[in-house]
């Protein structure tokens, strides 16, 4: 008979984080709180959570909405708009999550009434909210958002103090002219109507996000209060591997802590994948150095084969690039490289295409620049781990 592992894992790959598995990033927090007081005012607060792949910008995005639910009475949603190239559509998925979000069933019914025209359907109590697609109506919602939301605030504001709007998974929408001008247009006209409004709106993306839509429209760049998420230093790796082991009585000596930290960059998307490698891998409750050594080569083939096949192999197909990309890789696991010293060892043709090859892993957030002329380093030890020494 097959025994069955009972065990559940603390760590979240690949996924947001549960409130109650938040862990770190305490003066962006601080930071992010007095903007929700701020709104609690009735002024507009526009914040924008930037930072590379895998820093946990949604993680932090969502803690906040936490925090502005249930310690300041707001009410809101956290909106990923993947694949939405268009106002429309954006704006009908807005307010659908928006609804879904409803949970008290005073507001909900009220909410209904002044939005029935725009409401599709409704099943289980707003689990099933479905807005229209009609291309008229949703001009009519996207011309009167101001007002839309205005009627939202009036409808909640006995029982709720204000709202957050999390708009994330930016990556289509960044790109297209209009939506930075309505953001623009949309602040700029509750900025000069004279009547406040408790509305906090978190934009998530990475740094390209902002530039997307700072290039679409220059004067958005304004409006933002920027929270830049950096990688977490090492005694903030060491604090969340221990406390969340410690959480699920699994002991962790300092050796092993320190490898865990050092491996995983400060990354909470790396620093969970590497956790729950070595999680599943532990069969005495206690983590020892080989046991984090075992986590980080079976963590680094996971991260490879999800992240870096598909984000880096795919787009580096020329044959020109697969030999430089093996180069680096085999530089002693840690080490920084210098431009001068790959291009000695480099083919004519390699050489002239080496500037993009660096600039391609830049934008892929495999390699960063050092602070010193020429130099590199990839972004951390488990992509170098994996390109150097365990991809087939």
């Amino acid at each position: 008979m097959v025994e069955i592992n009972a065990k559940e894992s603390p760590f979240y790959p690949g996924k947001p984080v549960p409130i109650e598995y938040f862990i770190a990033r305490i003066s962006e927090i601080e930071r992010l709180e007095r903007s929700i007081k701020q709104t609690l005012s009735g002024r507009n607060e526009n914040i924008f959570i930037m930072g590379e792949r895998g820093i946990g910008k949604s993680s932090l995005a969502g803690f906040i909405r936490y925090i502005a639910e249930k310690k300041y009475d707001f009410i809101g949603t956290h909106c990923f708009l993947g694949g939405v190239k268009d106002l429309n559509e954006m704006i009908r998925l807005i307010f659908q999550r928006l609804f879904q979000e409803v949970k008290d069933k005073t507001i909900f019914e009220k909410l209904k009434n002044i939005f029935s025209d725009y409401i599709k359907e409704i099943k289980l109590f707003g689990m099933g909210v479905e807005f229209t697609k009609d291309p008229s109506k949703l001009r009519t919602m996207l011309d009167n958002f101001l007002p839309a939301i205005r009627k939202i605030n009036e409808t909640i504001k006995d029982n709720k103090k204000g709202i957050i709007l999390i708009l994330d998974d930016l990556n289509g929408i960044s790109k297209v002219p209009e939506f930075a001008n309505f953001i623009k247009s949309f602040v700029d006209e509750l900025a000069t109507s004279g009547n406040s409004l408790p509305l906090l709106i978190i934009f998530v993306g990475i740094p390209e996000i902002k530039e997307n839509m700072v290039r679409c429209q220059s004067s958005v760049a304004r409006i933002f209060n920027i929270t830049d998420l950096l990688p977490m230093n090492k005694s903030e790796s060491k604090e969340f591997f221990l406390n969340i082991f410690n959480g699920v009585n699994i002991s962790v000596s300092d050796a092993a802590l320190s490898r865990m930290a050092n491996f995983s960059g400060g990354f909470p998307m790396l620093m969970h994948e590497l956790g729950d490698a070595i999680f599943w891998l532990d069969k005495d409750n206690h983590i020892d150095t080989v046991e984090a050594l075992e986590g980080v080569i079976e963590a680094a083939k996971i991260v490879g084969k999800k992240y870096l096949d598909p984000q880096v192999y795919q787009v580096l197909k020329s044959e020109t690039y697969r030999p430089i990309l093996k180069k680096i890789g085999k530089i002693p696991l840690g080490k920084r490289f210098q431009r001068k010293n790959i291009l000695e060892n480099a083919s004519e043709k390699e050489s002239k295409t080496f500037d993009n090859f660096l600039f391609k892993l830049k934008t892929l957030g495999i390699i960063n620049k050092t602070e010193n002329r020429g130099e590199y380093k990839f972004a951390n030890m488990l992509y170098h781990l994996y390109i150097g020494f365990l991809r087939p």
